[in-house]
């Protein structure tokens, strides 16, 4: 987490801002920055980084100028190993938390936030900042020696942070393999604590071979990651096609004149993409991959793929 006093909270609500922050504070970090738009939380990133500096951020999953994917698009681009921990409205569905979180994103937090949540996340996130300190301190010939009590040990804290989480997965987390890891596996599954799912097949880096990877999102024209989701209008009279909040009063803002009737005056077109930068619009987003372990770039088509038995939690242990 490059520095354990800085925190960034991009959250257009100041009142949530304002009470997350003052959390914080009450946690021990010092050194806090607020942004109540997207544009605002990336220009106040680039300079914690800067400074040599990573914070861990809270992002809010609907901001009025900028979409959780295009945010955390930006952050990785910048500085692939940023822990960044969604908030989500309390109805989101769980397959677009599910989609952030395989984005990316360190972890989530329900709205409305409860503050016992975020001590939680904030102990995970600590302990495992220590744990992977200390990993990497020891040569590869030390891993080999571990004890097995060590490795069941490090093989339970991963299930504490992960509901589900791949064989692969559990590999690069401890950084070598041995017949007890899977062993161990069969005996938490033998005890009900965990269920094996059918194999779960993961893009991998085409460079070191890591499945620690992020998708990048960017406009197909400009290459960009700065862009929002929402609804366009087109009035067929003038043809002027712009957002739909541009439409005051119903009024087109290129021709002045009224827009009437759907499908006769104009359409609507939904889940359009709008790239901030170069200010065009498309039906789809282009996408790229990065390596969160080497921070190689690639293209769907140039990555490796490795498959592996994937695991759910049952029981938390």
């Amino acid at each position: 987490m490059g520095s354990k006093e800085s925190v960034l909270i991009i959250e257009d609500s100041p009142a949530v801002g304002m009470l997350l922050a003052e959390f914080m504070r009450k946690l021990g970090y010092t050194d806090i920055k607020t942004a109540e738009t997207g544009r605002a939380g990336i220009s106040l990133f680039k300079q914690f980084v800067e400074k040599s500096i990573t914070p861990l951020i809270f992002l809010d999953y609907n901001l009025p100028d900028s979409t959780a994917n295009s945010i955390m698009s930006q952050i990785l681009s910048i500085k692939p190993f940023t822990k960044i921990i969604i908030e989500t409205a309390n109805g989101k569905e769980e397959e677009s938390i599910k989609e952030v979180i395989g984005l990316g994103a360190y972890h989530y937090l329900q709205k409305p936030i409860h503050f016992n949540d975020v001590e939680k996340i904030i102990t995970i996130l600590e302990e495992e900042e220590s744990y992977l300190a200390k990993k990497s301190r020891q040569s590869d010939a030390m891993e080999e020696d571990i004890d097995e009590t060590k490795i069941a040990e490090r093989i339970n804290f991963i299930f504490q942070t992960n509901n589900q989480v791949s064989l692969n997965k559990i590999i690069e987390i401890l950084g070598f393999s041995n017949n007890f890891i899977e062993s161990y596996l069969k005996k938490l599954e033998k005890e009900g604590k965990i269920i094996s799912l059918d194999t779960k097949k993961e893009v991998a880096c085409n460079q070191c071979d890591s499945i620690r990877t992020s998708q990048v999102f960017f406009c197909p024209n400009c290459k960009s990651s700065d862009f929002k989701l929402g609804k366009l209008i087109e009035h067929y009279d003038c043809g002027n096609i712009t957002e739909e909040n541009t439409y005051q009063n119903d009024i087109c803002p290129n021709c002045k004149k009224e827009i009437k009737a759907l499908g006769v005056d104009y359409r609507v077109m939904k889940n359009h993409y709008m790239c901030n930068n170069c200010k065009d619009f498309f039906p789809e987003i282009s996408t790229n991959y990065i390596c969160l372990k080497c921070e190689n770039k690639f293209r769907l088509e140039e990555a490796r793929w490795k498959s592996s038995v994937n695991y759910k939690v049952v029981n938390r242990q």
